[in-house]
């Protein structure tokens, strides 16, 4: 009778144990498990979740998100002035074509080219400066940008003369009026060249210089810039693209003579203003085709408007590490992965960056880069415990729909990755993760069009391709062009 009662007992106990477990409900928060294990069970669950094992290369989207700014990492533009002596040497046909382009004290005759770059085929490139008659306080360089990957917004810049007023322009360019070899070479810091190219009886005959070489990706645009100040201090930049200067109706510097006569096979001979007037102050020259005999290609730019990147971020609140198995058959339960606890819609613009929450299929409190005005049940206007925009009512659950919220985050933000996605538990906020090669509780897809989950469907079961990401990132790093189920 003891046995029986005991025998008895211990199965009361077995049904009320077994029960319990089997309670383990998704979605639901034990307040009472140890916030330590929170991650380290999420990691756990996750990493089992994706098939054990990550590429070491999968970034979940967040490593192409930075600006649009971010240059190539095989940019070794690099400029080399020759220091050992005048390289070139032009003649008086030369100089004919170059004031037939460019007549003294007027505009450039060919007006189509007041706003031009320059298209780099080879590797490098030569640039000569041959006359200047400004007396302003000049800087002048090169601007370039991989047209790939940017737009001249984003162009990097290259100081060629820090001063031009008080440069040894000697250093640069010497002129000579006589056709014997052994007269002086005139210093056009004394001498207004440009004026005695053609003056009678001792016209300028010969021109020496020395030559910048410009090495470059064989992909990228480059132009001229002048900067200076005015009397007022102001500073001022003209650039040979028009569209990059304050005022887009200045002449912007720019205006170019396509040089193929003389002694010169090929090359441009181009002039900059160093105000917003079409007098072109300084001569520059590019002769000598670069490698293979690529030449750099004169463009007309077109104006561009930088265009933001949108990504759709999708999340897990950390909550899926609850249940790992139903409790009862021991089939896995991987539904909690469905990443729609948040799905936040994100482009980095100037300043800041423009966002659209979307959808909250949590029912914790998130929050976004770190204010509390900004948790998502709060900006949908619903209780914790609603859902909005995932569906929940197929599952059973309490559901809302709800447009999206369009809203502003001021800030630097260099990559999406830079916007703060918190999760509250065990009374603290607890940062969304993306670590690149590991686990991760939140995945940006760079498309509006992608569909997140509904409620308590699975990720991997919606786009099967996500695990082949995982495991082949490069090859599948749009896993989500793939049929929707």
């Amino acid at each position: 009778m003891f046995m029986k009662k005991s025998l008895l007992f211990s199965m009361v106990i077995a049904v009320v144990v077994t029960a319990f477990t089997g309670c383990s409900k998704k979605d639901a928060y034990d307040p009472e498990r140890p916030e330590k294990d929170a991650i380290e069970l999420y990691n756990s669950n996750f990493r089992a979740y994706v098939g054990g094992t990550i590429n070491s290369a999968v970034d979940w989207g967040f490593g192409a998100s930075a600006k649009a700014k971010t240059r190539m990492e095989n940019d070794t533009t690099n400029i080399v002035l020759d220091s050992k002596g005048y390289s070139s040497e032009f003649d008086e046909k030369f100089f004919k074509t170059v004031e037939s382009a460019f007549p003294q004290n007027d505009v450039c005759v060919d007006d189509r080219w007041y706003n031009y770059e320059f298209h780099e085929k080879g590797k490098f490139c030569n640039i000569r400066l041959i006359y200047t008659n400004t007396d302003k306080a000049d800087e002048v360089g090169i601007y370039y940008y991989d047209p790939n990957v940017e737009t001249y917004n984003d162009a990097k810049e290259i100081k060629l003369i820090e001063d031009i007023s008080k440069a040894d322009l000697a250093w640069y360019f010497r002129y000579c009026r006589y056709l014997d070899l052994n007269q002086d070479w005139e210093n056009p810091n004394v001498t207004d060249a440009y004026s005695m190219w053609h003056r009678d009886p001792y016209p300028i005959r010969r021109i020496i210089t020395r030559t910048w070489t410009v090495y470059m990706n064989g992909d990228y645009y480059f132009g001229i810039y002048v900067r200076n100040k005015d009397a007022q201090g102001n500073t001022h930049t003209y650039y040979t693209n028009q569209y990059k200067n304050a005022d887009e109706t200045a002449y912007s510097g720019a205006a170019v003579g396509d040089i193929a006569k003389g002694n010169l096979v090929q090359s441009y001979v181009f002039g900059i203003s160093d105000d917003d007037k079409p007098n072109c102050n300084l001569l520059f020259a590019i002769v000598q085709a670069g490698e293979d005999g690529l030449y750099p290609e004169l463009v007309k730019p077109q104006k561009k408007e930088p265009e933001p990147v949108w990504y759709r971020i999708i999340g897990e609140d950390l909550n899926a590490h609850d249940l790992p198995h139903d409790g009862l058959d021991g089939v896995e339960d991987d539904t909690d992965f469905d990443f729609n606890d948040i799905v936040l819609d994100v482009a980095l613009v100037e300043g800041g960056a423009d966002c659209v929450l979307q959808a909250a299929g949590a029912t914790l409190p998130i929050r976004i880069n770190g204010d509390d005005s900004k948790e998502v049940h709060k900006m949908f206007g619903v209780e914790q415990r609603v859902m909005v925009n995932t569906n929940a009512d197929k599952a059973g659950l309490a559901h809302a729909k709800k447009d999206p919220i369009k809203f502003h985050l001021d800030g630097s933000f260099n990559t999406i990755d830079d916007i703060t996605i918190e999760v509250f538990r065990q009374n603290r906020w607890i940062k969304l993760f993306a670590v690149t090669g590991k686990e991760t509780c939140k995945i940006a897809v760079k498309s509006l069009d992608f569909e997140w989950p509904d409620e308590r469907v699975s990720l991997k079961a919606a786009y099967p391709n996500f695990l082949k990401y995982v495991q082949e990132p490069d090859k599948y790093k749009e896993w989500w062009n793939s049929e929707w189920k």
